[in-house]
C-alpha cells in the first residue's frame, strides 16, 4: 500500500535513511499490536488473564492457511499491511460480538470499508464472513440481512480512498481473445489461488491446523458454553464456506463466460478460521486450569509448549532425505514421477531451476551495478537480478503479481512474454532467446548456463561480461 511504504520512509528519515532499520521498528510495532490484539478477544472469551495471555503466546507460532496465506507474527518477515490487519481482526471480532445485536451494527462495516485502505483483502473477507454470521446468527433475519445490505454501502463508503484512487487507473482489455488470455494468465500466475487445490498444499495446512482443531474439537466436547464462541464460531464456517466454494464458483463463470475470474483472492478468506480457534486455545486453558489437579497443569503446560512451535518447524526437523522419501510414498515428490531427460548440453543442469555458481552470479549483479547505465534494459527472467543490480529487466514470473493489479491488459502483455520467453527455454535456444531482446528493444541480453552455446554469435550484439557459464551481451547502437 502507498501510505505504507511513506510511513517507511518517513520512518527511515528519522533513524538515519536506513529502510531495512525503519521496516524493523515498525515490525515491534505490529508485534505488539498483534499480540495485544489476540490477548484482548481471548480475554473477553476466556474471561480470565492468564489463560488469554498463554493462548496468546500460541498465536505468535506462524501456520499456513491455502492461498498462500498464513496465521501468526515472524518478526521483520511479517512487516506488512496483512499483520496489521491481522493484529485487528481479533479486535474487529470482539465488536462484532459487542455490536451485533444493537442498532448501529451497520457501522460495524464502514469501519471496515475504512480498513480496506489498509489491507483490502483482508477488510472485504472479514465483512463477508460477519455479514453471513450475523445473519445466521440473528433471530429476525430479514431484519439482519437489511443491516448488512446497509453495511455494504457503508463499506464501499469507507473504501473509497483506496477504490476511487485504484479502480480508475487499472487498463483493461474488452476483446474476447484478450480476455480469454487474461483468464490463462491467472490459471498460469495464480494456480495457489485457484481449484485444483495441490495435495501437498492441503495435506501441509492440515498438518499446521491439526493442534487448534483437536483443541476445539476437544472443547465443544468437554467445555463449558460459551456465548461468545456460539457467535464466533459461524463466522468461521462462513469464512471457510466463503473460502472453499468462492473460487469454485468464480473459475466455473468464468470458463463459461470465458472471461477473467470476477475474483481469485476467495481462498485465503480461510485464515480467518485460526483467530477462533485460538479461541478455543484459550477457553481450553480456562477449563483445565480450573480443575486445578497436577494432571491438568500438566496438561496446560504441554499444551502451551506444543502451540509455540511452530508446525514447519517441526516438518524441517525431519532430514531433507525422509520428506523426499514420504513424499515419493505419497505419490509427491520428485522420486514418483519418470526422470528428467538428460541435457542436450554436456555440463548444462538437467533442471532448469538449478542455480549457476552464486559467487558468479553476484560478480554478475556487482558488474551490472557498477559497468552499465541506470537506464539500461537487461533481457532477463531473474526477479533477483533487478533487486540486486538495481537495472531494469523485461519481465520476471513474480511480476504477474504486480501487473495484475494494474488490469488485464498488462496482465496479458505480461503472459504473453512469459510463454515466450519459456518457448525460448524449452528450445534452449540462444538464437531465440537473442531474437527475444531485438523485438524487445533491449540494451542487454543476459545469457545464463540453461541456453547453452552454439552457432556464430549474432553479429548485432557483442560480449561485454563472461564468468562460469553466464554472460552478457551488449547490443549495437543501445545505451552506454
Amino acid at each position: 500500500m502507498p501510505w505504507f511504504l511513506d510511513l517507511q520512509a518517513a520512518v527511515a528519515r528519522r533513524l538515519g535513511g536506513d529502510p531495512e532499520r525503519a521496516l524493523a521498528w515498525l515490525a515491534w510495532l505490529m508485534g505488539a499490536l498483534y499480540l495485544g490484539g489476540h490477548y484482548a478477544l481471548f480475554r473477553a472469551v476466556a474471561g480470565r488473564p492468564l489463560p488469554a495471555a498463554l493462548a496468546a503466546l500460541g498465536a505468535l507460532a506462524v501456520r499456513n492457511s491455502l492461498g498462500g496465506e498464513f496465521w501468526g507474527f515472524d518478526g521483520l518477515r511479517s512487516a506488512a499491511t496483512r499483520t496489521i490487519m491481522a493484529g485487528l481482526t481479533p479486535l474487529l471480532l470482539l465488536l462484532f460480538l459487542r455490536w451485533r445485536e444493537r442498532a448501529r451494527f451497520p457501522v460495524f462495516f464502514l469501519l471496515l470499508g475504512v480498513l480496506f485502505n489498509v489491507h483490502p483483502v483482508s477488510a472485504y473477507h472479514l465483512a463477508q464472513a460477519t455479514g453471513l454470521a450475523h445473519v445466521r446468527l440473528a433471530p429476525r433475519r430479514l431484519r439482519a440481512a437489511g443491516q448488512v445490505a446497509i453495511g455494504a454501502g457503508l463499506f464501499v463508503l469507507g473504501s473509497l480512498p483506496y477504490v476511487a484512487r485504484f479502480f480508475p487507473l487499472r487498463d483493461n482489455v474488452s476483446a474476447a481473445a484478450d480476455l480469454a488470455l487474461a483468464r490463462a494468465a491467472l490459471d498460469y500466475r495464480f494456480p495457489y489461488l485457484l481449484y485444483p487445490i495441490a495435495l501437498p498444499a492441503l495435506l501441509s495446512v492440515a498438518f499446521h491446523a491439526s493442534l487448534l482443531v483437536c483443541v476445539w474439537l476437544w472443547w465443544r466436547r468437554r467445555g463449558r458454553p460459551s456465548s461468545a464462541m456460539s457467535a464466533l464460531e459461524p463466522v468461521m464456517v462462513a469464512a471457510v464456506a466463503l473460502g472453499l466454494l468462492g473460487p469454485a464458483l468464480f473459475q466455473a463463470l468464468g470458463r463459461w463466460l470465458d472471461r477473467p475470474y470476477v475474483d481469485i483472492q476467495q481462498l485465503r478468506s480461510l485464515r480467518l478460521a485460526y483467530p477462533i480457534l485460538l479461541c478455543a486455545l484459550a477457553l481450553t486453558y480456562a477449563r483445565l486450569l480450573d480443575r486445578g489437579t497436577w494432571r491438568a497443569r500438566a496438561a496446560v503446560v504441554l499444551l502451551l509448549l506444543a502451540s509455540l512451535v511452530s508446525p514447519a518447524s517441526l516438518i524441517h526437523a525431519v532430514s531433507e532425505e525422509r520428506r523426499e522419501a514420504v513424499k515419493a510414498h505419497l505419490g509427491l515428490g520428485p522420486a514418483a514421477r519418470a526422470p528428467a531427460a538428460p541435457p542436450a548440453d554436456p555440463g548444462v543442469p538437467a533442471d532448469p531451476g538449478v542455480p549457476a555458481d552464486p559467487g558468479v552470479v553476484e560478480e554478475l549483479w556487482r558488474w551490472a551495478r557498477k559497468e552499465t547505465p541506470p537506464e539500461a534494459l537487461f533481457l532477463s527472467d531473474d526477479f533477483h537480478f533487478r533487486l540486486e543490480a538495481h537495472r531494469a529487466i523485461t519481465g520476471s514470473y513474480k511480476d504477474g503479481s504486480f501487473v495484475f493489479l494494474a488490469g488485464s491488459r498488462p496482465l496479458a502483455a505480461w503472459y504473453r512474454l512469459m510463454r515466450e520467453t519459456e518457448a525460448c527455454r524449452s528450445a534452449r535456444s540462444r538464437a531465440c532467446w537473442f531474437a527475444l531482446g531485438r523485438r524487445l528493444g533491449v540494451d542487454y541480453v543476459v545469457v545464463d548456463p540453461r541456453l547453452p552455446a552454439a552457432g556464430e554469435p549474432p553479429p548485432d550484439f557483442a560480449e561485454t561480461w563472461a564468468r562460469g557459464g553466464w554472460s552478457v551481451w551488449k547490443r549495437a547502437g543501445s545505451v552506454g
